[in-house]
């Protein structure tokens, strides 16, 4: 995977430490996120059976899954901070020892509490990760370098999420649901590479940007250009969820309840987002600006409607792949757009928001889709979320042809 590097990288980190290993660093944020639920999903049932004397099982089981979700979405404005106070470098250095520490105790736990509580780490570690990783492409790319390695990022996710999720299953059956828990332990490696190519110290540049932010102040000053962005990401990230929460219910529905059928929906899913993300970057230099957000919607919208105007597998991979592959460019597409306008000063803050919004996103898609659901069932659901991202996509589309070029990107 080669990748320009501007000068501020060349000039922080010597060319013998090896770029591939810079860049395994800086995108380890988004597979630490999606390792945070699938290296679960395949062992589920273990953990039901496990925590059955403590009430429901099943539902304690879920809920030691979804618990990280919490701790991330907590986690963003204060390692946000600790960005800001501490420098990236440090901060990605100590959530990826951390991370894999926290995650791996689960093979070695037995009550309840200990595991909600590792569990919390692990998302609040994860949230440290993703924002330290995103705060220094910041720093250190810009412009077409800047839009690849976001778009690497998001790939680099979702190919995590396929892989380790099929690993789980494979290290589950073989050696029961405890050792799952050793693949947290992958973060080490990546620590390893961290130490050798990261700089000791953040470029004189970027410090003299962020002094400001560092008075001590944990807050969100600074922050109130970018709420609105924010509430975007929100909303759309309510849509690009839908796949992930919802497709099982939809193909139950239409009685696809085969395990290997909807696991391979969901796979060509994956795909379709890591095609969508590395596709970003070309995108974005042939439809500047709102115009390729125009496109994702678009692509996630017609996908959305397929999938609930059809009956049929076919529909579901086709549909799956289209709005996947929307929502893998939508990824890089609002980092970007968020490094862009946030000042250097609170971009760590700015970046660790950015998580949680996406979180809110996914915690909120059920609670968006359930009245649709009551209302014209589970197609119509899906139908009204596609029909939600298009009305989205001609909008951008008006705004981009009234004069305001690169959705107002302010260029530094």
């Amino acid at each position: 995977m080669i990748v320009d590097t501007p000068a501020a990288v060349t000039a922080a980190v010597p060319a013998r430490r090896g770029g591939v290993l810079l860049m395994l660093v800086l995108l380890s944020g988004a597979p630490a996120m999606a390792m945070m639920f699938t290296v679960l999903g395949p062992v589920l049932p273990g953990l039901m059976q496990h925590f059955a004397a403590w009430g429901d099982g099943a539902l304690i089981a879920q809920l030691v899954m979804t618990t990280p979700s919490i701790g991330l979405v907590l986690g963003g404005a204060p390692n946000g901070w600790l960005v800001e106070r501490f420098g990236g470098a440090a901060v990605l250095k100590g959530s990826l020892f951390v991370y894999g520490l926290a995650g791996a105790a689960g093979l070695l736990l037995d009550g309840l509490p200990a595991f909600l509580v590792t569990r919390f780490v692990v998302g609040f570690t994860a949230s440290g990760i993703a924002t330290a990783a995103l705060a220094l492409v910041g720093e250190h790319f810009h412009d077409d370098a800047r839009s690849r390695v976001l778009s690497y990022q998001t790939a680099a996710g979702a190919a995590t999420g396929l892989v380790s999720l099929l690993l789980a299953g494979a290290v589950g059956q073989a050696w029961g649901w405890r050792w799952v828990f050793c693949l947290y332990l992958a973060a080490w490696p990546v620590l390893a590479c961290a130490w050798w190519v990261l700089p000791r110290r953040r470029p004189d540049s970027v410090r003299r940007a962020t002094a400001p932010a560092l008075d001590g102040r944990f807050g969100l000053a600074g922050l109130g250009s970018l709420w609105h962005l924010y509430l975007l990401i929100i909303v759309v990230f309510i849509a690009v969820f839908m796949n992930a929460v919802q497709m099982s219910f939809l193909m139950a529905a239409e009685g696809i309840t085969g395990p290997a059928v909807q696991s391979w929906v969901l796979a060509v899913g994956s795909i379709g987002n890591i095609l969508g993300a590395l596709s970003y970057g070309w995108l974005q230099r042939r439809l500047p600006g709102r115009r390729v957000f125009a496109f994702a919607l678009t692509l996630m919208g017609v996908g959305l409607l397929l999938m609930g105007a059809v009956e049929g597998v076919t529909a579901k991979v086709v549909g799956s792949a289209l709005s996947a592959a929307g929502a893998g460019a939508v990824g890089p597409y609002v980092a970007m757009l968020l490094l862009d306008r946030a000042a250097p000063a609170v971009r760590g803050r700015a970046a660790g928001l950015l998580y949680s919004a996406t979180f809110i996103g996914d915690f909120l898609n059920p609670l968006a889709v359930t009245p649709l659901r009551l209302g014209f069932g589970i197609h119509g659901a899906f139908m009204g979320i596609g029909a939600a991202c298009l009305a989205g996509a001609a909008l951008a589309l008006l705004i981009a042809g009234a004069g305001r070029p690169h959705d107002g990107i302010r260029r530094r």
